[in-house]
C-alpha cells in the first residue's frame, strides 16, 4: 500500500510517512503524525493550508491515508475510545463522518468490545433524530463505521441560541423522543450532553455517540462500579457507579441537565473538580432555575426539577413522558408534573442538613415534651380551680339557703300575727312598722329593707318606708302568686322566695320573701312582703383569697306591660361590681339548666328550701362575667366558674376566678432547663444550616469566577 515501507529486520514492520513533514512513522502513530508534528499540533493547533480539490472540498491533510473505500480529509474529534474523521467515499464522492477505534491492535479488549457494541447499537436504531449509520468495516485490524456528516456542529457551540424557553423546550422534546426510541430498543445512552447533540445543515438536532451505551438489564456493559459518562450530566445513581441500577430515568436526568443549562446558562451541579461535581450531583439539590432566571415560566421550572430529582422513581417514568409534558407546555396545556409540596421540600432540606435536622428534631421533641408537661400541669391546675369553685359555690349556696330560711320564718310569723290581718281591713303604717320591729328588730334586719302589704287582688295597701302612690295592682308578680299558692295549703311556717324584679316604688333591683295573710276563718286575705335589694350583705358571698369572688343571680320576673322573660334570663343581684339597688342582665342556659323547669313557681314553702342533690352543680371553664362590658380591665376575659343552685328557688350562686391568674404556676426548674436546652439545640441546628448554605454559596461564587 502506498505510503508504507518495511524495515530490514527479520520480521518486516509496516511503516508510514508523516503527512506533515515526510518523516517515517509507525503505522499506528497517534493521529497519523510523527512526534514533532503531533507536539506542534497540540501546542498551536496549526495545520497545513488546504488546497481546493476538483469536487469543491478541501484537500486532505492526510494525503496518503486511505481506509478501504474512504479517503480521510480531516479529523473532527476524538473520544475515550474512538477518533472521528471527515472522509470522502471515493467512488460516490459523498462526504461522511468516519469513526475509528483508537489504538488499533493495541487497543484494550474492553475498548474493542465497547466499540463493537456501539456499532451494533447504532445499527439497530432508526429514528429521524438519531445519527444514521451508513457503513461498517475494518481496515488493517482497525474497526470503523461511517455516519451522516453533521455540518451544523454540536449543541455546545449553539447553547446561546436556545436561551429562549420555548426553543429550549422544543429542542429537548425532540431529543427526548429520540432517546425514548433507544429505550424502546432497551438501549440506554448514558452520555447525553451538548457535545453529543449534533446538527445538520438545516439545524435539525441528532443524538450521537452511543460509545458507552448499555443494554438495559445487561450487567456486563462496563466493569463493576465504574463511572461511565460525563461529570455534571450523569444521574446520581450513575455518578455513584451503580451500573446495575440504571434505568431510563438516568437518561431523563441528563436531559433535565441539558434543559437546565439551556435556560439558565449554567449546569446545576458544577464544581471546581469532577469529583466535587459528582459529589454535588449525588448529595445536593439543584438551585431553583427561577432563582437564576426570574422570567422563567414556573411550569417549565417544574418540568426541569422533576427530571433532576435524586430518586429515579420520582422523575418522569420515561423520556416519552418528558417529551409529552414539554409539548403540553408548548401548547399552553396543564402539565402532568407537580412541584414538590412543603412536606417534600422539608424532607429534602433534612436530607441536605442531617446534623441540623437531628439537632432541631431533638430540640422539637424536648420543647414538645416541656410544653406537653406544662400543658398537663395547667390543665390539672384548671381542673383543680374549677373543682374548688364548684365546692365553694355549693357551700355558699347552702349559706344563702340558711339565711333565706331564717328570713322566711320571720316573715311567715309576722304574716300570721293578728295585727297583719287587721291591716287588711284598716291599713295603718305605724301598725306595719310595729309589726316589722316585733319580728326583725328595730334596725329592720341586715337585708330586709322594705315591707309592704297587698290585698287579695294585688292592690298595694301599705309600704314601708313610705313611698310614692303605687301604680298597682301587683297580682302579676311572682311573689304574689307564690304567696297565694302557700295559702291554698297548710301553713309551712316559711315565706315564699320570689324571682328578681325591679321595684316600681324605688326602682331598685331586688327579690322578695312573701307570706299569705289569712282572715279570721283562714281564707286568703292578702300578702305580707319583705324585699331584699341588690347588695353584698346576704350571706358571706365575698371570698378572702383575692383570686375569686362570688355572685348571686335570680331568674327574672315578669315586668308590667313587658314581654314574658325567657327561662334563661337572669338578673345579677349580688356582685363585687354592683352598688346598692343595681342589677345586671345575664342570659345563661347553664344557669337555667340547674334550676327547676317551666313549673318552677309550683315549688313553694318548705319544698323551696330543701337542699338540691349534690350533682346539681356545674363548672364552666370559659365563663364570661356579666359586668365585662362595664369594666373590661377587671371583669373581661375568661373565668373558671363553679355554679350551684340555692335550694329549689330561682336563685343561683356563682363563684368565679380569672382563668389566666388561677392557672398561673411557678415554673418547674426542670421544665425550664428542658425548654432552654431545646432552644439552644434549635439555634445550633439553624446555625449549622446557615453555615452549610453559606459554604455552598461561596463554592458557587468561586466556581462562577
Amino acid at each position: 500500500m502506498a505510503g508504507e515501507v518495511h524495515t530490514d529486520s527479520a520480521a518486516p514492520m509496516t511503516l508510514r510517512v508523516c503527512p506533515r513533514c515526510g518523516a517515517t512513522i509507525w503505522r499506528d502513530a497517534p493521529l497519523g503524525l510523527c512526534p514533532a508534528c503531533l507536539i506542534g499540533r497540540v501546542v498551536d493547533r496549526a495545520s497545513p493550508p488546504a488546497e481546493p480539490d476538483p469536487l469543491g472540498q478541501q484537500s486532505s491533510p492526510f494525503p496518503s491515508l486511505r481506509l478501504g473505500a474512504y479517503e480521510i480529509l480531516d479529523q473532527l474529534g476524538a473520544g475515550g475510545m474512538g477518533v472521528v474523521y471527515r472522509a470522502r467515499q471515493v467512488r460516490a464522492g459523498r462526504i461522511v463522518a468516519l469513526k475509528m477505534l483508537a489504538g488499533g491492535p493495541f487497543a484494550s479488549d474492553t475498548a474493542a468490545r465497547l466499540f463493537q457494541r456501539e456499532i451494533e447499537v447504532v445499527a439497530r436504531l432508526d429514528h429521524p433524530n438519531i445519527v444514521p449509520i451508513y457503513d461498517v468495516g475494518e481496515h488493517e485490524e482497525r474497526a470503523y463505521f461511517t455516519m451522516k456528516l453533521m455540518a451544523g456542529g454540536t449543541l455546545t457551540a449553539r447553547l446561546d441560541r436556545y436561551r429562549d424557553p420555548r426553543r429550549a423546550a422544543e429542542l429537548v422534546a425532540k431529543l427526548a423522543r429520540a432517546v425514548d426510541a433507544g429505550h424502546r430498543r432497551q438501549i440506554l445512552h448514558r452520555d447525553l450532553k451538548p457535545a453529543n447533540i449534533l446538527f445538520d445543515e438545516a439545524g435539525e438536532p441528532y443524538v450521537a455517540d452511543f460509545g458507552v451505551a448499555m443494554q438495559l438489564g445487561d450487567e456486563c456493559g462496563t466493569m463493576t462500579g465504574a463511572r461511565v459518562g460525563t461529570a455534571g450530566y450523569m444521574a446520581p445513581e450513575q455518578a455513584l457507579g451503580h451500573a446495575r441500577r440504571l434505568t431510563p430515568a438516568a437518561d431523563v436526568f441528563s436531559l433535565g441537565v441539558i434543559l437546565y443549562e439551556l435556560v439558565t446558562g449554567r449546569r446545576p451541579f458544577d464544581g471546581p473538580t469532577p469529583q466535587e461535581t459528582l459529589r454535588r450531583t449525588a448529595q445536593e439539590e439543584p438551585t431553583s432555575p427561577r432563582s437564576v432566571r426570574r422570567d422563567l415560566p414556573r411550569d417549565l421550572e417544574t418540568i426541569c426539577l422533576t427530571c433532576l430529582r435524586k430518586e429515579p422513581e420520582r422523575r418522569y417514568g420515561s423520556a416519552e413522558a418528558l417529551a409529552g409534558d414539554l409539548e403540553r407546555w408548548l401548547l399552553g396545556e396543564p402539565i402532568a408534573a407537580r412541584a414538590p409540596g412543603r412536606v417534600e421540600r422539608a424532607l429534602r432540606w433534612c436530607a441536605r442538613h442531617p446534623v441540623a435536622a437531628a439537632l432541631m428534631l431533638v430540640a422539637t421533641l424536648a420543647l414538645a415534651g416541656a410544653v406537653a408537661t406544662a400543658r398537663a400541669q395547667t390543665e390539672a391546675r384548671r381542673q383543680e380551680v374549677l373543682d374548688g369553685n364548684v365546692y365553694a359555690a355549693r357551700a355558699l349556696a347552702g349559706a344563702v339557703l340558711a339565711q333565706l330560711w331564717h328570713y322566711g320564718v320571720l316573715v311567715s310569723r309576722a304574716a300570721a300575727d293578728p295585727r297583719a290581718a287587721a291591716l287588711i281591713e284598716h291599713p295603718h303604717l305605724p301598725v306595719l312598722e310595729e309589726l316589722r320591729e316585733a319580728y326583725v328588730g328595730q334596725d329592720g334586719g341586715p337585708s330586709l329593707v322594705t315591707w309592704f302589704v297587698v290585698d287579695r287582688d294585688g292592690g298595694l295597701l301599705l309600704h314601708w318606708p313610705e313611698a310614692a302612690p303605687p301604680r298597682g295592682p301587683y297580682s302579676f308578680r311572682n311573689y304574689f302568686r307564690g304567696a297565694r299558692r302557700l295559702a291554698e295549703g297548710p301553713d309551712p311556717g316559711v315565706a315564699y322566695v320570689s324571682r328578681a324584679f325591679q321595684s316600681e316604688t324605688d326602682y331598685n333591683h331586688k327579690f322578695a320573701l312573701a307570706a299569705p295573710i289569712r282572715g279570721a276563718s283562714g281564707e286568703f286575705a292578702g300578702v305580707l312582703v319583705a324585699t331584699i335589694a341588690t347588695d353584698s350583705r346576704l350571706g358571706a358571698l365575698r371570698l378572702s383569697d383575692g383570686r375569686r369572688f362570688a355572685a348571686l343571680a335570680a331568674r327574672r320576673d315578669l315586668e308590667r306591660g313587658g314581654p314574658a322573660p325567657g327561662s334563661d334570663e337572669f338578673t345579677v343581684l349580688v356582685h363585687d361590681g354592683l352598688s346598692y339597688g343595681e342589677g345586671a342582665a345575664l342570659r345563661s342556659a347553664t344557669l337555667s339548666g340547674l334550676l327547676p323547669g317551666a313549673r318552677a313557681s309550683d315549688a313553694a314553702g318548705l319544698e323551696q328550701l330543701r337542699l338540691p342533690p349534690p350533682e346539681r352543680v356545674a363548672s364552666v371553664d370559659d365563663w364570661r362575667d356579666p359586668l365585662a362590658e362595664r369594666d373590661p380591665a377587671k371583669y373581661g376575659g375568661d373565668f373558671l366558674a363553679g355554679i350551684a343552685p340555692v335550694g329549689h328557688t330561682d336563685l343561683v350562686v356563682i363563684v368565679q376566678s380569672r382563668a389566666d391568674e388561677a392557672t398561673e404556676l411557678d415554673a418547674d426548674p426542670r421544665l425550664r432547663l428542658v425548654s432552654w436546652s431545646g432552644v439552644v439545640m434549635a439555634l445550633l441546628g439553624l446555625a449549622f444550616a446557615a453555615a452549610s448554605a453559606a459554604r455552598r454559596r461561596r463554592r458557587r461564587m468561586a466556581d462562577e469566577r
